[in-house]
């Protein structure tokens, strides 16, 4: 009943020579005491039955208690072989799970010896590589090595793994057709108890697929899908290349934008399918005709944008035009046997005559194009004049007078107070950027700083009004007047695109200013664009010692969750939100809220364009720390605000509220 190999109970076989031994000792001991203790005949037979009826009931109640044992031992022993057996079924099936999982997988699995040499390969390994399972089993991975990856690639994959037990990456491999493909890998090492690597385990998936997407993106992300020129943001990119390099050698260039004629008619005439083959057409054909070193691409539907380098003056420019549009004219026929012809117009602007950025460029050659289209007709050219537009005439007039302003002196300084809202006291000031034209007077900042940022002066620019507000920082100092901070409002482009930390840090040096008085203001608009090179700048600038503010906060949507790691010190409320207080229940709120979020920050608030004494109470019932505006006074040049600090040593600029008022 046992199972071979079980070994079965000897309990019962002790119990029961136990038992007789026993029996055996009873009935030689009985009889010899029932003989010496009477020779009564009856009275032994009488012994004699009680004694037989004893054995009886105890052999029948030793067989039935061994019975019971053996029984219950027996179901026991059972239990435990179905218990057995139902671990095994289980381990199995989820053997069985497992491997069909494995052979499932849409990933391929492969697993080798400590020695890399194959073991067992799952169906996907098979099918992606092309080999059968028999041809890769004793052999090792190194028969699917594409030749792309060299020595140090396996070396620093091999030290991974004796480092760390795994290795993940992207490889090449070969399949047996030849072919070389991408797969992303994950190469695991399995070790015994005694911690010994026993096998390795390799999962792959091929990303051919993948791969190509993320090609296709990368064109689509650049190129035209139609007629596959350049589309219009990496045109102007690479147009910004050209327009660099030519500055750097001193060349022209210019800038052609060529509008097909009629293409709408085609689209109505003859579909929209035979309007897209004379687009391509008209592309073909210019692109042709380009010289080595032009840029093309397309800006929309109709338009197709050029960018010839190294012309030596306007009648190149208008040969380049003459010949595009010769090319474009030229006829093709459509698939049923019509004979087509497009006709285009053209318009120029050059570098560095008409304009020195690219997209005025092309915007120059956008009015010129639609000059050609309305006064010359079909196949005509026009370059783009300044007077074509009062604004454009205006703006590089403007350029070039704020660049012989810089550096003639006309650019002053103007400093606005900023006040203590709890004790009146002056503690600081804004400089703020002011131009005194010798011709026009004092010209407003909302004129020239756009000017200044899209020509590249705002660098300069900025790095004087740095310097003198920290030099001029200096002179009052050395005069003995009240220390306050001064602070000064930094461009985007400036913020963003110069060395902002290197020029704060040598202007402090410089002037000999402590950076703990000197406070630059970053608009919200400039983190809010790009948070992360803020964040690098700004921790920068913080490591200099200075304090750094958001200006016009409110205005930019900049996240919160951005906000609150940037090392910021202080929140200028734009005045926008002040103006219309107290009667705008709206921007009350809205001032009341940033008040509270900076004091929850751990920030100081400052309120911008406060003008009356009902603002001003506002603020204070709200606990805003600081304000500047008009209410106390307007932006001052250096002369008077000087007056003005030596005035506000012994009494406050703005007068306290009376105690108890309340504005809310």
């Amino acid at each position: 009943m046992h199972k071979k190999g079980t070994a079965a109970p000897a309990w019962p076989y002790w119990i029961l020579a136990l038992y007789t031994l026993t029996a055996l000792v009873w009935l030689a001991g009985s009889e010899s005491l029932l003989l010496h203790w009477t020779q009564d005949p009856a009275q032994i037979a009488r012994w004699k039955d009680w004694q037989g009826y004893v054995s009886i009931l105890l052999n029948a109640l030793m067989g039935g208690w061994l019975l019971q044992r053996l029984l219950r031992s027996e179901t026991v022993r059972r239990a435990a072989l179905e218990r057995r057996a139902l671990r095994r079924r289980d381990e199995n099936a989820r053997q069985r799970l497992a491997a069909t999982v494995v052979d499932n997988t849409i990933e391929g699995v492969v697993v080798t010896d400590a020695n890399s040499v194959i073991l067992s390969v799952n169906a996907a390994f098979t099918r992606v590589l092309g080999y059968t399972e028999q041809e890769m089993l004793g052999q090792t991975p190194r028969m699917f090595k594409s030749g792309r990856h060299g020595q140090d690639f396996y070396d620093a994959m091999w030290d991974s793994m004796r480092r760390t037990g795994h290795w993940q990456g992207e490889i090449w491999n070969r399949r047996k057709n030849g072919e070389v493909f991408p797969e992303r890998m994950s190469l695991s090492a399995v070790y015994d108890s005694a911690d010994r690597i026993t096998h390795y385990v390799c999962m792959f998936t091929d990303i051919t697929a993948e791969k190509a997407q993320q090609k296709r993106l990368e064109y689509l992300a650049r190129k035209d899908p139609l007629t596959g020129l350049d589309n219009r943001a990496w045109f102007v990119e690479r147009l910004e290349e050209a327009l660099a390099a030519s500055t750097a050698e001193s060349r022209k260039l210019a800038v052609l934008l060529i509008n097909i004629n009629r293409l709408r008619d085609f689209n109505d005439s003859y579909g929209h399918a035979v309007g897209d083959q004379v687009l391509c057409h008209v592309a073909t054909r210019v692109q042709a005709a380009l010289r080595p070193g032009d840029l093309i691409g397309r800006m929309t539907g109709d338009e197709i944008a050029v960018a010839a380098r190294d012309l030596g003056n306007e009648v190149d420019a208008a040969q380049l035009a003459q010949r595009l549009i010769a090319a474009a004219a030229e006829p093709w026929r459509l698939p049923d046997g019509m004979e087509m012809r497009a006709s285009v117009s053209i318009g120029m602007s050059l570098y560095p005559h008409h304009a020195a950025t690219a997209e005025a460029l092309l915007q120059g050659a956008h009015s010129a194009v639609y000059v050609a289209k309305q006064h010359s007709g079909a196949d005509a050219w026009c370059f783009f004049q300044e007077d074509m537009t009062q604004a454009a005439r205006e703006r590089l007039e403007l350029e070039a007078r704020l660049r012989q302003a810089l550096g003639e002196g006309h650019l002053q300084l103007y400093y606005q107070p900023q006040v203590d809202i709890a004790t009146g006291r002056l503690t600081g000031a804004e400089a703020l950027l002011r131009w005194l034209d010798p011709v026009e007077g004092l010209i407003s900042p909302a004129r020239f700083i756009p000017i200044a940022e899209s020509s590249g002066v705002i660098g300069p620019m900025g790095e004087w009004v740095i310097r003198e507000t920290c030099a001029q920082g200096r002179r009052w100092r050395d005069l003995g007047l009240p220390e306050i901070t001064l602070a000064v409002n930094v461009s985007l482009h400036q913020f963003l695109l110069t060395d902002i930390v290197g020029c704060t840090q040598a202007a402090l040096a410089d002037a000999d200013f402590p950076a703990a008085l000197f406070e630059l203001e970053i608009t919200e608009s400039a983190l809010a664009q790009q948070p992360e090179e803020a964040l690098q700048v700004l921790r920068r600038l913080s490591s200099l010692g200075l304090r750094l503010a958001i200006d016009d906060f409110g205005t930019g949507y900049s996240s919160l969750a951005h906000l609150k790691r940037f090392p910021i010190d202080v929140l200028k409320i734009d005045q926008g939100f002040i103006r219309d207080i107290p009667q705008s229940a709206d921007d009350m709120a809205i001032s009341a809220a940033v008040i509270a979020m900076g004091h929850s920050m751990g920030l100081t608030v400052l309120a911008e364009g406060v003008e009356t004494a009902a603002q001003l109470d506002f603020l204070r019932a709200r606990g805003c720390d600081h304000f500047q505006g008009y209410f106390c006074s307007r932006p001052l040049p250096a002369d008077a605000f000087e007056q003005l600090l030596r005035d506000s040593r012994d009494r406050p600029l703005v007068a306290l509220a009376p105690a108890g008022s309340d504005a809310a």
